[in-house]
C-alpha cells in the first residue's frame, strides 16, 4: 500500500535488516572503517555494540557485502 503512494520500489521495513537501507552516521562510518581493518589484521575480538535497533547487524550485513565485492 504505502509503497505506491511513496513511490518506492523495495518496501523500506522488513523482518531482517537490509543492507540497502543503511542510514550512514558518523557513528556507523566509524564501524564500517574499523570492523574490516580488525577482521582483516587479525586482531581478535572486535566487538560492535550498542542500543536495539541502532543499525549492527545491518552494518555488519553491509561489511559482508563490501568484502564480498572486494575478495570475490
Amino acid at each position: 500500500m504505502y509503497l505506491e503512494y511513496y513511490g518506492l520500489t523495495l518496501p523500506p521495513f522488513d523482518i531482517t535488516p537490509n543492507p540497502r537501507f543503511l542510514f550512514l552516521t558518523d557513528k556507523h562510518r566509524e564501524a564500517l572503517n574499523h570492523l574490516p581493518y580488525g577482521i582483516r589484521e587479525r586482531k581478535g575480538c572486535v566487538p560492535l555494540t550498542g542500543e536495539v535497533g541502532a543499525g549492527k547487524t545491518t552494518v555488519c550485513r553491509a561489511i559482508r557485502e563490501l568484502e564480498g565485492k572486494i575478495h570475490p
